[in-house]
């Protein structure tokens, strides 16, 4: 009761600090998300949508400048090191594709600087709930448009989409809402009994939506972050109850997917005939170019051209954004991107012990798995939940310094000879 006290204590003098302005321009930049490519193609004077979402909402972080733009974690500089990596190697390339190299150096930039303001915000516990519960929010509300039809458009192999976006991307985005819900009322330390139901109703829908699209690596990242889950500090008791949750939705995913005709179909064309979409030649060809070219890579654009040639293609993605990376700019800029991620997955780790508890690493986890079939290292759901581990950790740190000290454990410091 004494630490649930403290940390409720903690919220109300963090809040305080973090202006209302800010954490509701969070939540809506957030909640825009799902629905980023709707808007892709709308134009206003200033730009598309999706821009001026993003321009808008730096610019209300600008209100707090010492909150929203503290000192970033090391790991920031990691990336930023990658990022550096590829204006370097981007210097060496054909003029030919300076206008993309350029165009993609300006988003990786946006990134990082996304990173860096949620990192700070993310500090936070209460706009830690606030953002992810946004984000479920939004996920649901895509997931209903999805099943009701709105907006919807049919795709290969019976898959449905939305907005003439990639399947796989809405897929991505649903297994993530499915994670941070199921974790907000389950993963995290403080267990939120007055919402399960209604998270219950929510994970039902976006699980549905999610298997129409048919993505199968947006499926394999869900369950292998709700496995994740089990890991979450407590007792045995606690630990069987998250273990059965998380089965609980994975058996209902399975269900789903075995009812659907389009998911039904490409898991048996995988297991049976070995369809991967292509993936079977994309990565041995990868793996040779790295090879090939190790220390510097074969450049920003230049690898997508490369490997399009060897694969028969004008153009091909890996469809992996480690092999991405490392095509890209080599071990020269894939050092310092995979240092990021493994900084990321420690404060994950450590952050099982706090406030967060396993949610950070379960949305870390799925992002990672999703991304051995994917290349999301360009997106604003990469970098979020990139911050979001990164800072769970910072969370931890302060709750624990926030914990009142108990006479008993002080006797035992003196007893052991360490001060309290």
């Amino acid at each position: 009761m004494a630490n649930d006290q403290a940390e409720r204590n903690l919220d109300i003098s963090v809040m305080s600090k973090v202006h209302a302005p800010i954490r509701y321009a969070f939540y809506a930049f957030i909640m825009a998300i799902p629905f980023e490519t709707a808007y892709t193609d709308t134009v206003t004077i200033v730009g598309t949508i999706p821009l001026l979402i993003g321009i808008a909402f730096v610019g209300v972080a600008l209100l707090q400048p010492r909150i929203c733009f503290a000192p970033p974690p090391g790991a920031f500089w990691c990336f930023a090191g990658y990022v550096f990596a590829y204006v370097i190697l981007g210097t060496t390339q054909t003029p030919m594709y300076a206008d993309p190299m350029f165009s993609r150096l300006l988003t990786l930039i946006q990134m990082l600087v996304l990173l860096w303001i949620s990192y700070n915000l993310f500090k936070y516990p209460e706009i830690c709930k606030g953002a992810l519960l946004a984000f479920a929010a939004s996920c649901t509300i895509e997931s209903m448009l999805l099943i009701f039809g709105i907006g919807t458009e049919s795709a290969k192999q019976g898959r449905t989409t939305m907005f003439a976006d990639n399947p796989n991307s809405v897929g991505i985005i649903l297994a993530l809402g499915v994670v941070a819900l199921t974790g907000i009322t389950h993963g995290r330390m403080t267990v939120e009994k007055k919402m399960a139901l209604l998270a219950w109703t929510c994970v039902a829908v976006m699980g549905i939506a999610l298997v129409m699209t048919g993505s199968r690596s947006a499926l394999l990242g869900l369950v292998s972050g709700l496995a994740v889950l089990v890991l979450k500090k407590g007792s045995a008791g606690t630990k069987l109850k998250a273990g059965l949750i998380a089965l609980s939705v994975i058996a209902f995913l399975v269900w789903a997917s075995y009812t659907n005709e389009g998911m039904r179909t490409r898991w048996e064309n995988t297991l049976y005939e070995g369809d991967v979409a292509g993936r079977d030649s994309i990565v041995p060809q990868a793996w040779a170019m790295f090879l090939e070219k190790p220390v510097l890579g074969w450049g920003p654009v230049t690898n997508r051209f490369e490997l399009g040639n060897r694969v028969g293609l004008p153009s091909r993605d890996t469809h992996n954004v480690y092999l991405a990376v490392l095509i890209e700019t080599g071990l020269f800029g894939a050092i310092p991107f995979f240092a990021g991620l493994w900084f990321s997955l420690r404060s994950a780790w450590r952050a099982l012990s706090g406030r967060e508890g396993a949610l950070p690493m379960a949305m870390l986890v799925c992002l990672l798995i999703i991304n051995l079939s994917g290349t999301m290292h360009a997106s604003k759901t990469f970098w979020l939940l990139i911050a979001y581990a990164l800072a769970s950790a910072w969370s931890f740190r302060q709750v624990s310094q926030h914990q009142p000290v108990r006479f008993s454990d002080t006797l035992a410091s003196r007893g052991s000879g360490t001060s309290p």
